[in-house]
């Protein structure tokens, strides 16, 4: 009698993902929610190409506020009646205000106009998406910039009306795919500045 060959185990199949759920905008002439909606694809589809968000930033930015606040409501509930206590408010209130002026400071430096600055990511320094609309105008302009270096930079301008249907809907796939095609032209300019350094 022939031996019975073990049977191999079956391959997992592949989990799909789930089904994005369709974007769509109720008004059409809202500059702000277009290019917020543009915004926030682009975001998702720089975090799918690999990138981490830099949350230390953000977590800065409350620790700052926080401590500002915390500094305005002594100075109003603080131990001591006003004037006998004017030495205590006048403190609190300077600072609140150098707080506030660090925090602005701090947000300009590594923010910028960006919203969404990454983590070192292959080799770089991290990047900075950000974009830009002029007030009624039809045209978005998509911009990813290196952390470190502001000259290592790719743009897309693109036409709103070509990324959104009649009916308000969001062109999701057609609109992600030109994202990632900003995102292969930087990794592809950051990778021509690197072989120039080494040559």
């Amino acid at each position: 009698m022939g031996r019975k060959q073990a049977s191999k185990p079956a391959k997992p199949e592949p989990v799909p993902e789930p089904a994005r759920e369709p974007i769509r905008i109720s008004n059409l002439y809202e500059a702000g929610v277009l290019k917020g909606t543009l915004d926030d694809v682009a975001r998702e589809v720089v975090l799918d190409h690999g990138y981490e968000e830099d949350i230390v930033i953000n977590n800065v930015k409350i620790v700052l506020g926080l401590v500002a606040i915390a500094a305005a409501a002594y100075s109003q509930f603080g131990p001591g009646k006003f004037p006998a206590n004017w030495w205590m408010v006048f403190s609190c209130v300077i600072l609140y205000i150098v707080l506030t002026f660090a925090m602005n400071i701090y947000s300009w430096k590594m923010e910028g106009d960006a919203f969404l600055v990454t983590k070192p990511f292959r080799g770089g320094q991290g990047v900075r998406l950000s974009s830009r609309m002029a007030r009624f105008s039809c045209e978005y302009t998509l911009v990813l910039t290196d952390r470190e270096d502001p000259n290592l930079e790719v743009l897309s301008t693109v036409r709103i009306p070509e990324y959104f249907h009649e009916d308000g809907y969001l062109a999701d796939t057609a609109w992600r795919t030109e994202v990632e095609q900003l995102c292969a032209a930087f990794d592809a300019k950051r990778g021509e500045k690197a072989a120039k350094k080494q040559n």
